[in-house]
């Protein structure tokens, strides 16, 4: 208990000595607050802290079928009102993002669609902005929206490969310093493809020194391994060239090992260079709005030498794009990123697009082009960089420090004040300029800004990292317009949580403060003049878990007369029940409320609840799988003068079945039901799609289809359309006629869409047939 003391009277020395010197008005908040927090943690059971993206995704999910139209629909949460909602989407490997305005169909559902000419391989990516009524800008993802966008993947054959098993086992020690390692893996609807396995050991690729058939793996390896752990990952792609992401274990070698004869020039070498892409030409079409002929390439490139403790790699990936039509969709050459890394043992330098590691109030990641330098001497950690302030991409721009007016400049220094990380000080800094930032508004480009941030960081995790603690002050000035006079203005924030574990139970309490004119100049999206509490709980039992959290924060804490003040107080309870050979169920239940108080004159007070509901199974057998879900959300307005009072249903049930090993039929459908007081008007929406797949000769030849339709329509008859769309897809694997080795395909692509006005008495049909040619082309230079 001595050492939590100290602990705890560290981070209130840290914490809120800042806040003595530069705002003595909020002292006694401060101390109000991190005291309220002691005692929520005592009182109740530790919990997880809610999720930093105060938004529901509803759709769409991680899985969509090609041709399909895809249905955005989202949910702010914990915002003030929201005034606007616009999705930002391109296509996987161009670099131009288009947009789309949402529909405000109720007060907390916000659609938009996408055509299905539009969904096809390999998918799009995407994000949300989101604005209130006090023209605050939210982006979704939080941090680096362009950068980490949100990724839709799009395949005919939808499913990608499974690994079975791998020995040795995740986490096993092993007292042979030459193991044979196997994996074993599958692919349900088609096959692995052999020439598409990589496989690497401690961060070497030794795919060339594998025995590799379409299930398994063998490896042996070519020296004995040094005592300790060691690495191993896989990645694959089937023969319609759907990805496995990379799956990672570790395992243990107890016994030393003997010393191996170094080579002169490196320990290990490695470099690969991946070609895929694809060409299409239109056949024949009616109303087509696509292009004649379209012709897209991807280039990723891996290369690593090693030698001692030094090692060198640059990773790199480039886009080509061509079409007959009257613009490119986006450039017709595109360098994506690249990045160098020279290590020596722990020191680092990153040229290129790299990834720094942030703070929460300054942003938990920075990823820009630029440098990084890191240094790591005994337990110290020093980084510097110097980055890009906006995104770029190409190769015009170099590392994209030739201009002062879009540069960030800062670093940190991290210091272990006691051993193994129990008590860590983080400092860092942060200054640029950004005259040209992200233009997220539609209507003028965002103003250039200009400033510097600063941040003290205290982690510690103590009693077997049972109880971690984290208290975090940082300062910042801003200029938010830089054509005006008004200058920088300075404001702080902080923030103090705190975790904890026993046994079955988990879960933390938590606060954060920002100050009105607080901004981050790395990232100046998101609220201020806000405070936050966090706190739940969370309990696991043999076959199913509990978890509780509950949210509250307080908008224009500084009470400005020209607002409101806006609480709004969140709670959420869910729960899932996992038995083996039984359906996996889960269960949820979010309550919200949100009010106005210390109104100015003219603004009408406010009181909004938010009710969710929802629910769902999943059931899995050998050959077909089932998976119902619903969620139920009520919007009561009880506000003085207004009634906008709605209701929304989501229900949705996705499915599939392989009668055989060689085939499937996957179908799916969801229904959405808004309804809202103030018009009387119910707005329904049914989407369904039936997906199948089938192979022939060991799928040298197969084929895929998907059969979608798209009904809304609005109680008042003010609107009604349906769309109906069709694709098909017949395939002809040719890889053992021509380089035997990648995938190479060539193919004949239909598709069709029917689009009807019910309320027009108008419909619009189209067609199009394309000769596709697709490849894959791994090739191992070293």
């Amino acid at each position: 208990m001595a050492i939590f003391a100290w602990a705890v009277h560290s981070l209130v020395v840290v914490a809120l000595l800042p806040l003595k010197i530069t705002q003595p008005c909020h002292m006694w908040r401060a101390c109000r607050s991190f005291f309220y927090l002691v005692f929520l943690m005592f009182l109740l059971t530790p919990c997880l802290g809610m999720a930093a993206e105060n938004i529901t995704v509803v759709s769409p999910q991680k899985s969509h079928v090609a041709g399909q139209p895809i249905l955005f629909h989202i949910q702010p949460h914990e915002l003030l009102l929201t005034q606007k909602a616009v999705v930002y989407y391109r296509g996987i490997g161009v670099s131009v993002y288009r947009k789309i305005d949402m529909t405000s169909e109720t007060p907390v559902d916000f659609i938009a669609n996408l055509s299905g000419m539009k969904a096809f391989p390999p998918g799009i990516e995407f994000f949300f902005v989101v604005t209130d009524d006090k023209d605050q800008v939210f982006t979704y993802p939080q941090d680096d929206p362009k950068k980490h966008p949100y990724r839709l993947e799009i395949n005919l054959d939808k499913n990608h490969p499974q690994l079975l098993k791998h020995s040795p086992a995740a986490g096993v020690t092993i007292t042979t310093t030459n193991p044979d390692i196997v994996l074993e893996f599958t692919d349900h609807e088609s096959f692995v493809h052999p020439e598409t396995v990589r496989f690497i050991v401690d961060e070497i690729d030794v795919t060339s020194l594998c025995k590799i058939t379409r299930t398994t793996l063998d490896y042996s390896p070519a020296r004995p391994l040094s005592p300790g752990s060691h690495s191993m990952a896989v990645e694959m792609s089937d023969i319609s060239g759907n990805r496995m992401p990379p799956v990672q274990s570790i395992f243990i070698v107890a016994s030393p090992a003997p010393v191996a004869d170094k080579s002169p020039v490196a320990d290990a070498v490695s470099a690969e260079v991946n070609i895929s892409g694809e060409f299409r030409h239109e056949i024949a079409a009616k109303n087509d709005s696509d292009t004649n002929w379209r012709f897209q390439s991807a280039l990723t490139m891996r290369t690593q030498a090693q030698k001692d403790q030094f090692k060198v790699s640059l990773d790199a990936s480039a886009n080509y794009i061509d079409e007959d039509a009257p613009g490119p969709d986006g450039e017709n050459f595109n360098l994506d990123n690249f990045l160098l890394q020279l290590e020596y043992g722990k020191q680092l330098l990153a040229l290129g697009d790299v990834s720094v590691e942030g703070t929460e109030l300054i942003s938990h990641s920075i990823s820009r082009r630029g440098s990084r330098l890191a240094l790591n001497l005994a337990d110290t950690r020093i980084e510097a960089f110097a980055l890009r302030s906006n995104y770029i991409t190409g190769y015009k721009e170099g590392l994209g420090l030739s201009d002062s007016d879009q540069m960030l400049t800062g670093g940190f220094v991290e210091k272990d004040l006691l051993k193994d990380k129990k008590l860590t000080l983080k400092a860092t800094y942060v200054s640029g300029r950004n005259e040209r930032p992200e233009d997220y508004n539609a209507s003028s480009l965002t103003a250039g800004t200009e400033g510097s941030i600063y941040s003290l960081l205290l982690k510690s995790r103590l009693f077997d990292e049972k109880l971690d603690f984290e208290g975090e002050y940082a300062g910042s000035q801003f200029d938010s317009d830089l054509s005006d006079d008004v200058g920088e203005k300075s404001d702080s924030a902080w923030r103090a949580k705190l975790s904890g574990r026993y046994e079955k139970l988990d879960g933390s309490v938590g606060y954060r403060y920002l100050g009105t004119d607080f901004r981050s100049i790395v990232n100046s999206t998101g609220a201020n003049g806000r405070e936050e509490y966090t706190v739940g709980g969370g309990i696991r039992f043999a076959t199913s878990s509990l978890r509780f959290t509950g949210f509250h924060n307080q908008d224009n804490v500084d009470n400005d007369p020209l607002f409101p003040v806006m609480k709004n107080t969140t709670a959420s309870l869910n729960y899932n029940l996992f038995i083996t050979d039984w359906p996996s169920i889960y269960f949820n239940c979010t309550q919200s409320v949100l009010r106005s108080s210390d109104e100015p004159a003219g603004f009408t007070p406010m009181e909004n609840h938010i009710t969710t509901l929802g629910g769902g199974l999943s059931l899995s057998k050998n050959r077909w799988h089932l998976s119902p879900n619903y969620t139920y959300t009520t919007f009561d307005d009880r506000g003085e003068t207004s009634n906008n009072d709605s209701r929304t249903h989501v229900a949705s049930l996705s499915a599939g079945y392989r009668p055989t090993d060689f085939s499937s039929i996957n179908p799916f459908v969801t229904y959405v039901n808004s309804k809202t007081d103030a018009s009387g008007v119910t707005i329904e929406t049914w989407q369904g799609a039936l997906s199948g797949f089938v192979s022939l000769f060991e799928n040298e030849l197969n084929l895929n289809a998907t059969l979608s339709a798209l009904d809304t329509q609005s109680s008042d008859g003010a609107s009604h359309t349906n769309t109906y769309s069709a694709v098909a897809q017949l395939n002809w694997q040719v890889q053992k006629y021509l380089l035997k080795k990648g995938r190479q395909t060539f193919s004949i692509r239909g598709q069709y869409s029917r689009t009807e006005d019910h309320i027009r008495d108008s419909s619009a049909d189209d067609y199009a047939i394309y000769g596709v040619i697709s490849f894959g082309i791994p090739i191992k230079l070293l």
